[in-house]
């Protein structure tokens, strides 16, 4: 498709004085809000692909459904309290889409059906309405409902249903991977999936909302995976979910956007997850290499460029902060003691869980590395430097202990090093600059140890 303007044109009569666009772009939801001038507003947006938008009234509050537009339409929509009209564009398909949900609640209105007998009925609906429809992009709009119909009608209630059941969860992997054909006197669970040919390349230009579906599946399965085999617990979740996308769908523009999907999710959970960073340049060079990447790589690398600016001053090989902490005996301790070294930072704090549970795995590891040129150094942020001591010592705790009483809130070590949760860990390489600002735990034995012996060898 050509790039070019989609033009959307609103008349709204009986919701104030505002209205609302909103779309989906570069993954991200967007709403645009727009101020009515005799009842009229206008929008335009610059695309090469199908967008998903739906029109928003203010007040008070209502959603139209996700429409299609694409590029080169101009769309027409009319809306008051009792009427909504969509011309241009793909007219019937947007009209069809917008009563089908009404259509569909008002035959099973009292009497709410199983998932096969709801997803049959919206599919054979659907049929009857694309055997008459004329539109240039008829197989493509389509497909993409169909999609749609499979994954929110039929994937999603059976996943939220039998989530926990291994199972099932596999037999519906295994079936997606295999194209199969659903028997209609086999797993009633499976029943529709084969509606839908994951290889086609018109599905990779379904809603975002479709693909988190999938996701879903994919995280789903991951959590299952490390049920049943716990060496999965130390490797980073986006791999193992990675490896499974890969292994289920073949080489397409769907599978490109799953895969895109889940490293965008990743880089922005960046500010409540701090780990989210950690790695993502090689998975962004992973990624590089998929089929299909071409339009989605510059939302994934802006967004790491965006994150990346936000750390500033603990981008890679820049000057890891400085420090002056006490020790258990009140010794100040600075980060400058330690170049020529490679230092593991353990921000933790005595109230924390998940800190204590990696302090075990931490202690073995300083026993490991006994005899080379690594300090590991942990830090509390306690208020209080007694109930600090208490736990070092009941819990055994060797090597370099220091604290930051200020607490989490006023913490210097929390400020410079951007922490918004403990544990955090640090690697710094022997000339004092930072090496990971979100290194593995403890717990991650395995990549840990391999980032240290890297560092070691420079």
């Amino acid at each position: 498709m050509a790039h070019s303007q989609i033009t959307i044109q609103a008349t709204v009569n009986g919701y104030g004085n505002k209205i609302a666009i909103g779309y989906w772009k570069d993954f991200t939801y967007i709403s645009d809000t727009l101020r009515l001038n005799r009842n009229k507003a206008g929008f335009k947006l610059e695309s090469s692909e199908p967008v998903y938008f739906r029109l928003q009234t203010i007040d008070p509050d209502t959603y139209s459904p996700f429409l299609i537009g694409f590029p080169g339409d101009t769309i027409s929509i009319e809306k008051d309290t009792k009427h909504f009209v969509i011309k241009g564009g793909a007219e019937s398909y947007n009209t069809f889409f917008s009563r089908l949900g009404a259509e569909m609640r008002e035959k099973f209105a009292g009497t709410p059906p199983d998932y096969n007998t709801l997803t049959q009925y919206l599919l054979e609906r659907s049929e009857d309405f694309f055997s008459t429809l004329k539109h240039p992009q008829k197989q493509l709009i389509k497909d993409i409902h169909t999609l749609y119909i499979v994954t929110n009608y039929k994937l999603y209630p059976v996943m939220k249903k039998y989530s926990g059941d291994t199972t099932t969860m596999n037999s519906i992997s295994d079936f997606i991977k295999s194209q199969g054909v659903a028997n209609e006197n086999g797993d009633d669970k499976l029943k529709y999936l084969d509606k839908v040919n994951f290889n086609n390349p018109n599905i990779g230009f379904a809603n975002i909302t479709d693909i988190m579906m999938m996701n879903n599946l994919i995280r789903i399965l991951r959590m299952h995976a490390v049920e049943k085999d716990t060496t999965l617990q130390d490797i980073d979740a986006y791999v193992i979910e990675n490896n499974i996308i890969k292994d289920i769908f073949k080489k397409s523009r769907y599978r490109s956007r799953l895969l895109a999907y889940n490293l965008y999710y990743r880089i922005n959970q960046y500010i409540e997850y701090p780990m989210q960073l950690a790695g993502a340049a090689d998975f962004i060079a992973d990624f590089r290499k998929e089929n299909f990447n071409t339009d989605l790589l510059p939302a994934i690398e802006r967004s790491y460029s965006s994150q990346l600016a936000s750390i500033g001053a603990l981008s890679k090989e820049a000057a890891a902060p400085a420090f002056k902490l006490p020790d258990t005996k009140g010794k100040p301790v600075r980060l400058s003691d330690f170049k020529g070294k490679v230092v593991y930072l353990d921000i933790w704090a005595t109230w924390c869980a998940p800190c204590l549970k990696e302090i075990p795995y931490l202690e073995r590891l300083k026993e490991k590395f006994r005899n080379k040129d690594v300090e590991m150094i942990a830090i509390s942020i306690d208020t209080k430097v007694d109930t600090w001591l208490a736990k070092v010592s009941a819990m055994k705790m060797g090597g370099i202990q220091l604290i930051d009483s200020n607490g989490s809130e006023n913490s210097k070590i929390a400020k410079d090093y951007k922490i918004h949760g403990v544990p955090h860990f640090v690697l710094i390489d022997k000339k004092g600059r930072i090496a990971s600002a979100f290194a593995p735990r403890p717990s991650m034995e395995a990549e840990l140890e391999k980032q240290i012996n890297e560092l070691l060898q420079e």
